[in-house]
């Protein structure tokens, strides 16, 4: 289910890499500031900042410029031109060119389509698919029963529903994950997503009470955002969810499952 890593940093958003940077080069120095990093890359303190910030953009020579003096690799160079483009490029047709790049470079989980999503919304479905994972666990009805802590007929069920759908198979007397790589388009309104979500935040609310306070971590913020910068906040998150558990799946030895949900949401009121 996870990626294999490589040393090229795959972010979602060209801002990612100026920011990546900057704290790299604070690392090493810490009395390094934004003026000094404007320096280096020969632009302004007030429009790098303004960038960085999104609120304006960057033209495809500027882009290339930029990339060249933050010293990225091949791979890199081409990955944030291209983002800058899917954002910033004059033309439609560059924009979707650019996007069309992206998505060959940069391949997301394979989406379901609310129609696909429907027979498995429900929140075991998911969580019994990722039991596969789980090292040493007998598989049947009853040890997956006990796992989840639903009833066994439900279990039968769902995995009589995964089978047919084609998400699981039998092999060598074990079940087996067929397509493990699976996302909602998030982007799309959907009674199902909202249904399942609502089940997720239901169970939340249950490992907060009965969880231990070791094995959950519930946490908030509340802050002051420019809702313009939603879609860029959105891409941070999916990109530290993806990476996060990636870099959990490689560790071996599992034996529970675990979901990672996280809230998100404007608090005011619109008129």
């Amino acid at each position: 289910m996870s990626s294999k890593k490589t040393g090229t940093r795959n972010f979602l958003d060209y801002r990612q890499f100026l920011v990546d940077e900057l704290q790299r080069r604070q690392k090493r120095n810490p009395a390094y500031s934004m003026r000094a990093f404007s320096r280096d890359l020969g632009i302004g303190s007030s429009r790098l900042s303004e960038i960085i910030n999104g609120k304006v953009g960057l033209s495809e020579e500027r882009a290339m410029s930029l990339a060249l003096r933050l010293q990225l690799a091949e791979s890199e160079r081409s990955l944030f031109v291209d983002l800058v483009q899917s954002e910033h490029a004059r033309s439609t047709i560059a924009r979707q060119a650019a996007q069309q790049r992206l998505q060959a470079r940069v391949p997301a989980s394979k989406s379901i389509a609310e129609h696909d999503f429907l027979p498995i919304s429900d929140w075991y479905n998911l969580a019994l698919m990722e039991l596969l994972y789980v090292d040493g666990l007998e598989h049947s009805s009853r040890s997956f029963s006990e796992k989840l802590g639903i009833r066994e007929e439900i279990i039968q069920e769902t995995v009589d529903r995964l089978l047919k759908l084609g998400y699981i198979a039998w092999q060598d007397s074990r079940l087996v994950p067929c397509d493990p790589e699976l996302a909602t388009n998030s982007h799309v309104p959907s009674s199902a997503i909202r249904a399942y979500h609502n089940q997720i935040l239901d169970k939340a609310k249950e490992a907060l009470v009965e969880k231990p306070v070791e094995m959950r971590d519930f946490s908030s913020m509340v802050f002051a955002l420019n809702s313009s910068q939603m879609e860029y906040a959105r891409s941070r998150i999916q990109e530290f969810r993806r990476n996060l558990v990636n870099e959990l799946e490689e560790i071996p030895g599992k034996d529970s499952v675990f979901c990672l949900s996280l809230q998100f949401f404007e608090l005011t009121e619109r008129k």
